[in-house]
């Protein structure tokens, strides 16, 4: 993830400078929508109107809020919003604090945090800042979806948040509805980017409408163009908000001067010098109140501009200290703190503290049974350092090697240190979330968790006779009814996967599991059946019917087959199906998916891989739900007309070569395992191999031409 920016201006810039009330250099007659009163939001006719391309847009405000608004801790309070429950966005106050929300694509869970820049999600969230009761306030926040730049302003203090994932322009506006602090309450369906998470505070269920401080100015804007940070000294190294920075190495800072506005990517040519001011952080917070820690000028020159520091002759940097530094761009030779001068952002980052500090978080692992498992963590320590492994539990349990199958290692390469934890013979019983503890003299550090999982079947149903799960895991579907002996027929070759399950005769024989956690610890799937699908006769005109899914809920993943077409489609949580084949009717066809950790979805039909979708598409939850098979919500109401063999899940993603593997296993026929992949663009008669009758195929056409002119004309 990208680091937070914090952009604190060092000194206020001259009113006439500033050609909007609330947003510098923006013109007010600009605004989408200019409030100057608390009002509820109207969809039709539309307050705001609907941007196109959708990649820009700025929320400003101006208030002052009372002591409920300030401490209400149940629920976010209203400042300005824009959207419905679908699409939008908005500034909301919580509990003290501002924050803009926002929900911008239909997929995902949306399920956002007070820090949240995973926009592939649907969702995300940023913190603003903070505000005191009876205090007027002035903010406002622009978020630009060409950059994936979310920049935002609390009385002057300005933050940049840069998103890990971004589309180039969706729907801003929503239902083009605006509530700005609203009459006391929120209209239903005005989200403003709120919906579905588990945090109370940025969740639709709990808004409150705000109750200024009567008497005081109001005003609410939106406007299609966002606020530019370039115009200013950029690009800082270390970056702003660099954490482990070595005392002991670093020896000077450098920056980027101020773009020109007429010409982007260039310095400005009206700067001629900068002037350099760093200061000693407080909380968090610069404390400008204090005597900066040094002052310099330095001279226009090419950038980086670099700036020496920690010498005798600047200021020295210690163990755990927070450096906040600023750069005023001198205009055309004009005197620090000119009007003319442009004031840049108050830059920040931190040394390495005292404690060890983490350089590498262990990584989620996930080995098969029998396998050695490996956790690591890599810490600095500038004095003798010492580790230890707990795995968490109630309570958590020290790893030590009295255990035959643990082994730990400490190894040292002057500051940095990497521990390192063996598990041998790995089990289902080791299954878990592991950390480390790094201690020295000054203190201890933990390392963030990370899971091992051991990669298996987890459930096996061949449905000779019976319903019982052969994985081991004790997952046992049970029908909505008896079974009657006419549901179990010959099935895919007798001879390899005896009986199977037939619906079309018994649709009580639709069944369930008892709930459980299909991808716990492993965010992987796979599900492998054979299916003899009769077609749509029998069926409703329209419909999907789930054939084996978790929950009937939208937000769990299911694999449904539409009766109309024979269609098959899997979903990812929060409702975003992706179809990819059909199946061809009264005939066994082996059907596949797998979903890997990166959220990666491949389908396969016959042991071939036919369709693969972009990493982040989709995804496995966690939820511990019952499996449904052949229904999607334990009732036959939804269940599949079909016959069934030989189902299995795993609790990873198995390789195209196992899956194509198990379709083997029952037909003995030879199948191209990926007749899409990138080294067979030469197969031209398709037999899933390149070579002489590809190269024959190719010479039919050789020396043919259709160059113009020809050759000698």
């Amino acid at each position: 993830m990208k680091k937070l920016l914090l952009i604190l201006f060092c000194c206020l810039v001259a009113a006439s400078a500033w050609a909007g009330e609330i947003v510098p250099k923006f013109d007010d007659g600009d605004a989408l929508v200019d409030y100057t009163a608390a009002r509820d939001g109207v969809a039709n006719p539309a307050d705001i109107i609907s941007l196109n391309p959708g990649s820009s847009i700025t929320f400003a405000a101006k208030f002052t809020p009372s002591v409920a608004d300030v401490t209400e801790d149940s629920g976010p309070v209203a400042v300005i919003e824009t959207g419905g429950t679908t699409y939008g966005s908005g500034i909301w106050l919580c509990n003290g604090e501002l924050h803009y929300a926002f929900r911008a694509n239909v997929s995902g869970n949306n399920d956002r945090t007070f820090d949240d820049f995973a926009f592939a999600d649907g969702a995300g969230a940023v913190k603003m800042g903070d505000v005191e009761a009876e205090q007027e306030v002035k903010a406002w926040v622009s978020l630009d979806l060409n950059s994936g730049t979310v920049l935002c302003s609390v009385n002057g203090v300005k933050r940049i948040y840069y998103l890990d994932t971004y589309p180039a322009s969706t729907n801003l506006t929503g239902n083009q509805s605006v509530s700005f602090l609203t009459n006391g309450s929120i209209i239903g369906g005005h989200m403003g980017g709120l919906n579905l998470s588990s945090e109370p505070l940025l969740n639709d269920g709990n808004v409150w409408g705000m109750n200024p401080v009567p008497g005081t100015e109001l005003r609410g804007q939106i406007f299609s163009i966002v606020a530019d940070p370039d115009l200013m000294a950029n690009d800082p190294v270390p970056a702003s908000g660099s954490v482990n920075i070595d005392p002991d190495v670093i020896s000077e800072v450098s920056f980027d001067t101020a773009e020109d506005p007429e010409n982007s990517g260039s310095q400005n040519p009206d700067v001629t010098g900068h002037f350099v001011t760093f200061y000693q952080g407080a909380n968090g917070d610069p404390n400008l109140d204090m005597a900066p820690l040094y002052e310099t000028f330095v001279s226009a020159a090419a950038d980086p501009i670099t700036v020496p520091i920690n010498t005798a002759g600047t200021f020295q940097i210690q163990l755990g200290q927070e450096v906040f530094w600023c750069v005023e761009e001198q205009i055309s030779g004009a005197p620090e703190g000119d009007p003319a001068n442009i004031t840049g952002p108050l830059w920040n980052f931190e040394t390495l503290p005292a404690t060890p500090a983490a350089v590498y978080q262990p990584e989620d692992e996930a080995v098969f049974a029998g396998e050695q498992a490996v956790l690591e963590f890599t810490f600095t320590s500038k004095t003798a350092a010492s580790s230890a492994w707990y795995k968490e539990g109630a309570p958590d349990t020290e790893l030590l090697e009295s255990d035959p199958d643990i082994a730990l290692e400490l190894a040292q390469n002057g500051d940095e240190y990497i521990s390192t934890l063996y598990i041998d013979n790995a089990e289902v019983a080791d299954q878990g979330y592991y950390y480390c503890i790094a201690s020295n003299d000054a203190g201890d550090t933990q390392s963030d968790s990370a899971s091992l999982a051991i990669k298996r079947m987890i459930a096996y149903w061949p449905l000779d006779g019976d319903y019982q799960d052969y994985s081991g895991e004790e997952n046992h579907l049970t029908p909505y009814a008896d079974p009657i002996p006419e549901q179990w027929i010959d099935g895919v070759e007798p001879a390899q996967t005896g009986q199977a399950l037939d619906t079309t005769v018994n649709r009580e024989a639709a069944a369930a599991t008892d709930p459980f956690i299909a991808a716990e610890y492993t965010d992987e799937l796979t599900i492998s059946a054979w299916i003899n699908f009769p077609g749509s006769d029998d069926y409703p005109a329209a419909g999907h019917f789930r054939g084996i899914c978790s929950s009937s809920s939208d937000n769990n993943w299911f694999w449904e087959i539409d009766q109309r077409d024979a269609g098959l489609q899997v979903n990812a949580p929060g409702y975003n199906p992706y179809s990819y084949a059909n199946l061809s009717l009264n005939e066994w066809t082996h059907i596949a998916f797998t979903s890997s950790a990166d959220e990666v979805a491949a389908f396969y039909v016959n042991g071939s891989q036919v369709d693969i979708t972009d990493p982040g598409r989709y995804s496995i939850n966690q939820n511990n739900t019952p499996v449904y098979f052949a229904n999607n919500d334990g009732t036959i109401d939804t269940m599949i007309e079909a016959k069934f063999d030989d189902v299995r899940m795993y609790n990873y993603a198995l390789s195209p070569e196992e899956l194509a593997g198990i379709y083997y296993d029952v037909t003995g026929e030879q199948i191209c395992v990926a007749p899409n992949a990138e080294n067979l663009q030469f197969d031209f008669d398709g037999d899933c191999t390149v070579d002489i009758d590809d190269l024959a195929a190719v010479s039919l056409d050789w020396l043919n031409d259709m160059l113009f002119p020809a050759e000698g004309e």
